[in-house]
């Protein structure tokens, strides 16, 4: 057929030029979009097999299943599909904890590791704790915070995998309240996304407008955005209520 050739020759040119690293999926979407004609990728696989045609870049083969299994077993926050479950029925059923960076200083010179915990039914910041880096001690004392503030313990704690929160440290603190300890799936911050979201909030809406020049002057507007945050920012994912309304008054009533 004409178009298998002409298919063939254009394969051998791309190749050829590109030390043949396209396999059948690029060459397919290259060959649709620069040329006239529209093919699927069953005809390009088939061209290049009866033709010796081989990507030089070896895809690594994944036990999807194995994987799959891993993961869940490891992300507490995902249904069988691999969807996210982050709407729990009640507050104090699941919360997550993350730690950002914020600086400080005449030139920025300084800087803080902030950590924090939040509710994913109601959004509000239950605790949080600063240190110069994050370790195994920071994020372990901002869970302790959490349990002496609310004077209950939550039945899962998410995370993402970061050396703090696989700490033997942190994780027999856990365990030893009963708590499960959810963790994010590699390379993937959308596991933790709803924390994630709140950092960036913080300093899109707050902390990118406003300077510390002391350590102390940080403190205080940390403690300024979280009161902001808690006590008076309307989420269109509470129905238009604030995290503390919410959490107080279980989403009946408008705040």
């Amino acid at each position: 057929m004409v178009l298998n050739d002409e298919l063939l020759a254009y394969m051998k040119e791309q190749e050829e030029d590109n030390h043949f690293i396209f396999g059948a999926r690029r060459l397919t979407t290259m060959f649709n979009a620069e040329t006239e004609h529209q093919i699927n990728i069953k005809r390009v696989r088939r061209i290049m097999q009866d033709n010796d045609i081989r990507c030089s870049i070896r895809q690594k083969r994944h036990d999807r299943k194995a994987e799959k299994k891993e993961f869940i077993l490891a992300n507490k926050l995902l249904d069988e599909e691999g969807r996210h479950l982050f709407h729990p029925e009640h507050s104090d059923d699941v919360w997550v904890t993350d730690c950002t960076e914020l600086m400080y200083g005449l030139h920025n010179e300084h800087r803080i590791r902030l950590s924090g915990i939040k509710d994913l039914h109601d959004h509000s910041i239950l605790a949080w704790e600063v240190e110069p880096t994050e370790t195994a001690a920071l994020v372990t004392d901002t869970f302790k915070a959490a349990i002496e503030a609310e004077g209950i313990t939550p039945k899962l704690l998410h995370s993402d995998q970061g050396s703090s929160y696989t700490s033997r440290l942190y994780n027999d603190t856990l365990a030893g309240m009963g708590v499960i300890h959810s963790m994010s799936r590699p390379g993937t911050p959308g596991d933790n996304g709803p924390m994630e979201s709140f950092w960036s909030q913080a300093k899109t809406e707050f902390f990118n407008f406003e300077h510390a020049n002391t350590f102390d002057e940080l403190i205080r507007l940390i403690e300024e955005y979280i009161l902001r945050y808690n006590y008076n920012r309307r989420q269109d994912a509470l129905d238009g209520m604030i995290p503390m309304a919410y959490r107080n008054d279980t989403g009946k009533a408008v705040a």
